[in-house]
């Protein structure tokens, strides 16, 4: 099973109520060796702790110094995912669904 890795970089209004707002970091997999993830690597991890710190003054949170990141099921949201997919990818460069890769993670000798 895929998971999601996200971070919550701002709020907007849906309905009447406040929705969160996620730059999307990659996706965490698992194969027979264990579990691993793959990252955007043009998404700057600086500039999200600003978007959080920006986020935190205005909605009289605390500043940070490290980046907060939540991990989503992804299949809790695969409906909302698909209908968002092509923005996603054309703000983000072409970055593709990782759980299609076959990539295998490197293997390190201890």
């Amino acid at each position: 099973m895929s998971k999601r890795i996200a971070a919550k970089t701002g709020e907007y209004q849906k309905d009447g109520q406040t929705k969160g707002e996620y730059t999307k970091l990659g996706v965490m997999l698992n194969n027979s060796n264990g579990e691993y993830m793959l990252l955007d690597p043009s998404i700057s991890l600086a500039g999200v702790l600003v978007k959080q710190n920006a986020l935190a003054a205005k909605t009289g949170g605390q500043q940070r110094d490290m980046v907060m990141i939540s991990i989503f099921d992804d299949n809790q949201q695969q409906g909302q995912q698909q209908q968002q997919q092509p923005q996603q990818q054309q703000q983000q460069g072409g970055f593709q669904n990782a759980s299609s890769f076959q990539q295998q993670p490197p293997q390190y000798q201890r």
